[in-house]
């Protein structure tokens, strides 16, 4: 590819191929037009059942994503981001995704609620076959609403006809997740006793060790919560720079910071004032007892004056040399 065909800020020659994968769908967020859902949404499903599983008891299954229900008075649908299924507790999870501060609806939750309640009010979910199938019948993929099917089966390990009626049957609640950012969340959210969560992309666990691919969850992490404060001002490069504005995602004290900079490289900067004269005579006694404030390298929060944030992989260069020389 020349350099006048390469979009900007592409990730830096040697960095891990699923760090600059994610780096790259990032760079959706400041391009029109461009959904960044549907691009990260894959990626975040194949993660989405460890992620959500907040007790060892929880035993969280993906059933389908975008699940299809029923659109009132026709055979028309509209579509549930993932429906998945906590086998411990037999709750639905209908969770929606959500990648900038400007992309919640009202009335999209409304359809959430409503399909939480007729579940309640049946104490059954299995009316949801029933939709599918009608959905089905209306539409000239059939064979994709029988796929679907053929998932729910899988996921209840039942079989697709009356073993899978009865296990839908047993399910008599269901959980709304959304997943979206921090800043977007709504000053009026239902509570959690109500079955509602709000998750923003800080709140999924830093780990998953669980999970046949644990070791790239923390670069689809880091690069998703950079998400949780960016608003439409910061897109627009209006954002007020008042003194004490926020511009880091996170403080972490030194171990955590050097097993983040381990992970994530030159992907991940260092907040460190006048870094270039200061650190080289800082001792490793010194930089244990300080707290850092980090962020990633691009699409970061707010404005940085260079001299003042390092690279994750140069200050890992230094640490390590005074951890070899003791």
């Amino acid at each position: 590819m020349s350099k006048q065909s390469q979009a900007p800020s592409e990730p830096a020659s040697g960095t891990p191929f699923f760090t600059a994968l994610m780096q790259h769908l990032m760079q959706g967020t400041m391009i029109p037009k461009v959904q960044v859902e549907r691009s990260i949404g894959p990626i975040i499903g194949f993660f989405l059942a460890d992620a959500l599983a907040t007790s060892p008891d929880d035993d969280i299954v993906m059933l389908c994503p975008e699940f299809p229900i029923q659109k009132a008075g026709n055979n028309q649908s509209t579509n549930i981001d993932w429906l998945m299924l906590n086998l411990a507790t037999k709750e639905l999870f209908l969770v929606e995704l959500k990648t900038t501060d400007t992309t919640f609806r009202p009335e999209q939750a409304a359809i959430y609620r409503e399909l939480q309640s007729k579940i309640a009010r049946e104490g059954s979910a299995a009316f949801l076959l029933d939709d599918l199938d009608a959905i089905g019948a209306a539409s000239q993929e059939r064979g994709k609403y029988q796929n679907v099917r053929n998932l729910l089966a899988q996921g209840f390990g039942a079989s697709d006809g009356d073993g899978l009626r009865e296990a839908l049957g047993q399910c008599k609640r269901a959980r709304v997740i959304y997943l979206a950012p921090q800043v977007s969340k709504p000053l009026e959210w239902p509570t959690s006793e109500e079955g509602w969560a709000w998750l923003s992309f800080s709140d999924l666990p830093e780990s998953l060790e669980a999970h046949v691919y644990a070791e790239q969850w923390p670069a689809v992490r880091n690069s998703l919560i950079s998400l949780d404060a960016l608003t439409r001002r910061l897109r627009n490069g209006d954002a007020p720079s008042t003194p004490g504005a926020r511009n880091y995602l996170d403080v972490l004290d030194f171990d955590a910071l050097v097993k983040r900079c381990r992970t994530e490289e030159g992907t991940w900067v260092v907040g460190l004032k006048n870094w270039r004269a200061v650190l080289p005579l800082m001792t490793l006694e010194q930089l244990r007892s300080k707290a850092y404030k980090c962020d990633l390298a691009e699409a970061g929060v707010g404005k940085k004056l260079k001299s003042n944030w390092i690279a994750g992989d140069q200050f890992l260069a230094q640490v390590d040399k005074l951890l070899n020389a003791g």
